[in-house]
């Protein structure tokens, strides 16, 4: 991808765009676990899911 010709906004837009997805799907997954896990395994290993993740940098 040309970043250097072009219409500046278009060109940011269609960068950032696998960054957005990502995201996305990283907080899609954060969210199933954390659904998966509170409902089958209770408070406990909810919370060391939760604990865990902000370790990651989540």
């Amino acid at each position: 991808m040309e970043l250097t010709q072009g219409h500046p906004l278009k060109q940011l837009f269609f960068f950032a765009l696998p960054l957005v997805f990502g995201t996305v799907f990283q907080q899609l997954y954060s969210f199933v676990d954390t659904v998966l896990v509170g409902r089958f395994l209770g408070a406990d290993a909810l919370g060391a899911v939760g604990a865990s993740a902000r370790r990651r940098g989540w």
